[in-house]
């Protein structure tokens, strides 16, 4: 079994900064004495970053930690024997994830699925064509979330994870109230409470979060479907962020929602033109494909260039 990383006193310090930044952007937010201008928002490397590494693996999460990303993204589904394996989908993907052909196991739903038939696919050995510049990871597994935290708890990064909920269910129903358990037994587990935030779009999940460990922020997805009054829905549902399209809200709306001390990420964006959006609308975090190039982006643009 792996070991657990520690922090040195630097990277303890850098985490404990980067939870500052976000509490900091709450009271600000509530004072009305930050400008769009004067912060930059968070990077949050979605699924991991896939443009440098096969998503949801452990060597995409590597590589975003070690760019210097603020939060790490990433998806859970339920396995036949109630495990939590990290997979976008809900049924496996067979573009990006092959099975041994000697295992017997072909892709289906990860619900039908269990943790033992999921270790047959190997992950990080099919590059995405969306992505040229992508680096395999032969031999990557769909990590659970046990080995995700343990391996990344002694990092200096937040944790932002989607509970997956299939729209129709193969296999044992899932109760969200259960699965959220099975997630908070984790967090809490590696004493990740304040560091960890469930996002969903099946508000069930956010709702038993709240109910079960109201410590664990929650964050909204899919707000388009009920715009444009956001503050009520996050009121409604305890929502600590909530992530929205630049065409769904407005700066003046951000503005609003941060003063109420919600903060908003932006969906998921991969270019130069969206990031400006963004900023423009003084977002608190951005979610996107490509970190490295974001990060450097957002250099360029506190140095004026």
């Amino acid at each position: 079994m792996q070991r657990y990383r520690t922090m040195t006193g630097h990277k303890r310090r850098r985490a404990s900064a980067l939870l500052l930044c976000v509490a900091a952007s709450l009271a600000t937010a509530g004072s009305g004495t930050a400008g769009a201008g004067e912060r930059q928002p968070i990077v949050v490397a979605h699924r991991g970053g896939p443009a440098m590494a096969p998503e949801n693996t452990l060597a995409a999460f590597e590589n975003a930690a070690r760019l210097g990303v603020g939060i790490l993204e990433f998806d859970m589904n339920l396995t036949a024997d109630d495990r939590i394996v990290l997979h976008h989908d809900t049924t496996v993907n067979p573009a990006l994830c092959k099975a041994d052909p000697s295992s017997g196991v072909a892709a289906g739903p990860i619900r039908q699925l269990t943790l033992r038939q999921t270790r047959a696919f190997d992950c990080g050995s099919s590059r995405s064509p969306a992505y040229p510049d992508q680096k395999p990871a032969p031999g990557a597994r769909m990590p659970t979330l046990d080995q995700f935290l343990q391996t990344f708890r002694g990092r200096d990064v937040l944790f932002f994870g989607e509970t997956k909920m299939p729209r129709q269910p193969a296999g044992a129903p899932i109760d969200p109230v259960r699965f959220v358990a099975l997630i908070e037994a984790r967090v809490r587990r590696y004493g990740l409470e304040d560091r960890f935030i469930l996002q969903s779009s099946d508000y069930r999940t956010l709702d038993a979060m709240h109910a079960i460990n109201p410590r664990i922020r929650t964050c909204l997805l899919r707000v388009d479907r009920f715009k444009p009054d956001f503050m009520a829905l996050a009121k409604d549902h305890h929502a600590a962020c909530l992530v929205a399209r630049a065409q769904d809200t407005d700066a003046a709306q951000v503005r609003q929602l941060r003063a109420t001390g919600v903060m908003v990420f932006a969906d998921v964006a991969d270019s130069e033109a969206l990031w400006r959006d963004y900023l423009g609308l003084g977002v608190d975090a951005i979610l996107t494909n490509d970190p490295a190039a974001l990060i450097a982006f957002l250099k360029r643009d506190a140095a004026g260039e």
